[in-house]
């Protein structure tokens, strides 16, 4: 018959589980010497259960009902820990392979760490929400829609489209070869002036809400014709909601310039796949050409 497990004694497990193979706590407060129980001569205290339940969200009676079920879970973790020791796997070849690998990613983790705490800390997060705030507050921008094809005559032929009564977001759907927005019915969302093409950008910013291009614009892409649905001017969010981002922005910043800073003092030699030397940087080169991402007719900007 198979033993069932009560909820609380599955919590129990957690709690011992977390304690005992997390840092050394501090002791409580009371440091209460009161034998709990002896495991082949060795003394589980008072203070050490109470110790692992100190972050328990449980009170009285609740507490007591819970203390012989801790008190088990840390009479199976010695058990354990007696037969660990007893089988010597610390002195096995593979825990000494798996420790070196352990205290190697620490030591780098660290090392990180420890050249992140400037680029990272409080004041250098407050002087980007600075900058950023300086380079958004105010900023206009428009919620436009675009429908893209090839050739001129396709885009004055949807302008047409458009002059009959057609719905903007239906001709987009039918005729525009932008596939990241036409099934969307060409919405781009918000976006400010510097976030698209100069001329693509230059074309919205003239036309009013509601209105669409009356002569097709044409870019690297082909020949657009772009409506504008609203405009207006950017609020920059609170801090706190941005801080996260700003955080996560500045370590990859800094980690990008560590890296090159380190490659720039190495000397590394690379080759290909059959062991062909490659020449300098070209590597490199191509990695960047190959994982870049494609331009696009419009880059999308965020929602609203």
């Amino acid at each position: 018959m198979h033993q069932r497990y009560s909820a609380t004694a599955v919590i129990a497990a957690a709690i011992v589980a977390t304690a005992l193979f997390a840092a050394p706590a501090v002791a409580a407060a009371a440091a209460d010497e009161t034998v709990i129980a002896i495991v082949n001569g060795d003394k589980i205290m008072k203070k050490d259960v109470m110790n692992a339940m100190k972050n328990l969200p449980v009170k009285g009676k609740e507490t007591e009902k819970l203390f012989p079920l801790v008190v088990d879970e840390i009479i199976n973790e010695k058990l354990i820990d007696e037969a660990t020791t007893a089988a010597k796997i610390n002195e096995s070849d593979d825990f000494k392979k798996k420790l070196d690998a352990l205290k190697a990613n620490l030591a780098k983790q660290l090392y990180v760490e420890k050249v992140l705490k400037d680029k990272v800390s409080d004041a250098a997060v407050k002087a980007e929400y600075k900058k950023f705030k300086e380079e958004n507050e105010g900023k206009q921008e428009v919620h436009a829609r675009h429908l893209l094809v090839k050739t001129e005559e396709e885009a004055k032929q949807a302008i047409k489209d458009l002059d009959a009564g057609e719905k903007f977001d239906a001709v987009a759907k039918s005729r525009s070869s932008d596939a990241g927005s036409a099934a969307n019915g060409g919405d781009l969302g918000w976006f400010a002036e510097e976030d698209m093409l100069p001329e693509f950008s230059k074309a919205a910013f003239k036309l009013k809400p509601g209105a669409y291009s009356k002569e097709p614009v044409q870019t690297k892409f082909g020949w657009h014709v772009i409506k504008v649905e609203q405009k207006r001017f950017r609020e920059v969010p609170e801090l706190a909601k941005v801080e996260p981002a700003i955080k996560q922005k500045l370590t990859q910043d800094a980690v990008r310039e560590l890296i090159l800073k380190l490659r720039s003092k190495a000397e590394i030699k690379m080759f290909d796949m059959n062991g062909k030397p490659l020449e300098f940087g070209k590597s490199e080169k191509s990695s960047k050409d190959d994982t870049a991402p494609e331009d696009k007719p419009a880059e999308e900007a965020p929602k609203e």
